[in-house]
Parts: C-alpha cells; sequence; structure tokens
C-alpha cells in the first residue's frame, strides 16, 4: 500500500524549546526563537533522554494511565523524591509528555505521555530502557569512531555490540522486546506493504521473537513459516507464536544468517536487519539467502531509504546509532539497488509506507 504523507517542518521540531512562564508553567517558544536558544536544546538533548529513561523505568507514565495525580501522591507510588519528580514532570511538560498543573501540584500525561506506558500499540518503553541501558555510554566515544571508523560500541564493551549482548539473558530480553515495541510501532504500517499474495512458506531472517513472522501469519491463514535468527535469540519465540495462535503453522529455527538460512522457501523477509552490516556482510547474508533459494524467489526487506518514507529523519537518526553501534548504515534507493543486484538479487521496487520504514521488494536471479 503506497501512500503519499507529508514530511514534518525539520525547523519546526528544532524550535519547540521549553522555557518557564511567568506563572511558573512550561509553555513552547515561539518559532522565531534566537538560533543559540535552539541550539542549547539540541545540545541538551542527552540530559532529556536519561530524564525520559528515569520516567520508563519508575513506570511513571503507568501511574497516570487512568487520570492526573497529585505529585506527591505519584511519588510515593514510584519511591521518587517529590521535589525532585517534581522537577523533572515542569521539563518532560515542556516537550508534551506530561501535562503540569503548577496550583493543583498535579500531573497528567501529555500527548506523548501514553508512549512510556509499558502496555499499548504505541509503547516504546523497552526502547526507552534499552537504549539507555546498551547505547548510551558508547556515543561518548562518537570523536574517536569518525576517525577511525572503528564503532564506539567496540571500545566501550571491548567487542562487537551483539557478542557482548548475547552474553547476558537479560540483555537478550530487553534488546527483544525493544526490538518487538519497535516492531508494533515504527515498522507495524510497514508490514501493510509486504505483499505475500501466492507465497506458500515464508522464512523471516532475523525474526527474533517471531512478532513479525506471527503478524502476517495472521493475515495470511495458508501461510506456513519459519523465524530464524540465533538461537539464544529465537528461544523465545515458541511462546510468542503460541499466543497469537499460529504455533502450528509458524516453526522456529536457529542458526547464524552469515553461514546459511533455512532452504527452500519460495519467499524470504528480513526486517531492519541488513542495515546493521558493512556492505560486504550484507552480501554474506544475501549469498547465504541465494543458496537456499531457487531462482525466482522473492526478497522483502523492511528498512529505511534516505530521502523517502513518512519520517525521513528517522532514517537520519538511525544513521548515527549504526555509526556509534555497529558496522552498518542506511542507504538510498540507490545503495540499495547496487546492494541487492551485485549480490543476485533485481530489485523491483520500493513501496513507501505510512511509518519511516518502506518495502524493498527483490527477486532472486
Amino acid at each position: 500500500m503506497t501512500t503519499s504523507t507529508s514530511t514534518p517542518d525539520p525547523a519546526a521540531s528544532v524550535t519547540q524549546a521549553a522555557s518557564i512562564t511567568p506563572a511558573g508553567t512550561l509553555a513552547a517558544v515561539s518559532p522565531r526563537t534566537a538560533p543559540a536558544v535552539a541550539m542549547l536544546r539540541l545540545l541538551g538533548g542527552f540530559q532529556l533522554s536519561q530524564a525520559l529513561y528515569v520516567v520508563a523505568r519508575a513506570g511513571v507514565c503507568d501511574r497516570l494511565a487512568d487520570g492526573p495525580r497529585p505529585v506527591a501522591e505519584l511519588a510515593g507510588a514510584t519511591g521518587l523524591r517529590p521535589e525532585l519528580l517534581r522537577r523533572l514532570v515542569r521539563t518532560l511538560a515542556g516537550e508534551d509528555v506530561f501535562a503540569y498543573d503548577a496550583g493543583r501540584d498535579t500531573v497528567a500525561l501529555g500527548r506523548l505521555g501514553h508512549t512510556l506506558c509499558g502496555e499499548g500499540e504505541d509503547s516504546l518503553r523497552d526502547v526507552a530502557l534499552m537504549w539507555m541501558d546498551t547505547h548510551y555510554r558508547p556515543f561518548a566515544r562518537l570523536w574517536s569512531t569518525v576517525h577511525d571508523g572503528v564503532p564506539a560500541a567496540d571500545r566501550e564493551y571491548g567487542e562487537p555490540f551483539f557478542d557482548w549482548l548475547a552474553r547476558e539473558p537479560e540483555r537478550v530480553s530487553g534488546f527483544s522486546a525493544a526490538m518487538a515495541s519497535l516492531m508494533r510501532t515504527v515498522r507495524r504500517d510497514a508490514l501493510d506493504g509486504v505483499d505475500l499474495s501466492g507465497v506458500r512458506r515464508l522464512v523471516d531472517i532475523g525474526g527474533a521473537d517471531g512478532t513479525a513472522l506471527a503478524s502476517l501469519a495472521r493475515r495470511y491463514p495458508d501461510l506456513r513459516g519459519t523465524v530464524f535468527d540465533l538461537p539464544h535469540v529465537v528461544a523465545e519465540a515458541p511462546a510468542l507464536l503460541a499466543r497469537e495462535g499460529v504455533a502450528d503453522r509458524v516453526d522456529t529455527e536457529g542458526g547464524d544468517f552469515f553461514a546459511a538460512v533455512p532452504a527452500g522457501a519460495d519467499a524470504y523477509l528480513a526486517c531492519f536487519i541488513l542495515h546493521d552490516w558493512s556492505d560486504e556482510r550484507c552480501g554474506r547474508i544475501l549469498d547465504a539467502v541465494r543458496a537456499a533459494s531457487a531462482p525466482g524467489a522473492r526478497l522483502f526487506l523492511v528498512e529505511t531509504v534516505f530521502g523517502e518514507g513518512a519520517a525521513p529523519e528517522v532514517a537520519a537518526l538511525l544513521d548515527l546509532t549504526m555509526m556509534a553501534m555497529l558496522d552498518g548504515r542506511e542507504r538510498t534507493r540507490a545503495d540499495w539497488a547496487a546492494l541487492l543486484g551485485d549480490n543476485g538479487f533485481r530489485l523491483d521496487g520500493i513501496t513507501q509506507t505510512t511509518s519511516p520504514m518502506c518495502v524493498i521488494a527483490a527477486t532472486r536471479r
């Protein structure tokens, strides 16, 4: 489903800084904000990230789901100091996370607040927790990365990010939960652009806990498939597939997609996988797909495409993530065409969706 959407004005987003009015409440700064003031807001982004982490970890937004509460009562429920929680709330009210009534000293969810609740289709709470637990410290080493090309995470953790992640089951669970959240939110609408008409068996490469394939299996009742990922990652998939009622049609398999992928499917899916890797390592994944499939097999990639999609700024932000954490990158339409073409696939088309993600369709030659 191709859709046309307007792109948010980046200038407007930069100038939505917050200030304290004489009455003591937060209000948006005029679009005519001085450049230095707008830059201060950008420079303070790391502080906002940590404030959001505290709010998410303490479950503040969950306790406001039923309506406004006094700050003191909310502090007691979350174990936070009332005076410090009040300051967090006032700051994040300027970012539309909360609505703070200074006269009554009460707080309610703002326009964005529900996204930090633990439940709900738009929940990004697990992303807030994962990014601050795993991504925050490496970014302090970005200076070195842009000089020598070594991912900042490699320096921070002493090994590649995914190797470090795999050493603790809790890290794996947190990462899988965050990726599932992204699937439900940022990537949810992108799956509507994956046309599996006529596909009998689909392999989801790097399918983690099976969220994507379960969604597609519900939409296509005759579809059978396999969730394929590293053994310690895919171990969480059977429980989700059972909850979603598709375990009779979707199985799981553990393995390394750089070495081999399940053979014999007529279509392969990779959601947000290739952007993690360099062109050389992407070539190894595509080689594995070619070895496992026959000419004419379909390949669907759910990825950002630089300069395209409903929110192209997401690709730019994710490109920074790839720079610091891994050796991958976000790619342009021409980049995707070249990568696929160089590795035995014909690019059939790129479908823009209502999400920041696009669906890249290709055929094995």
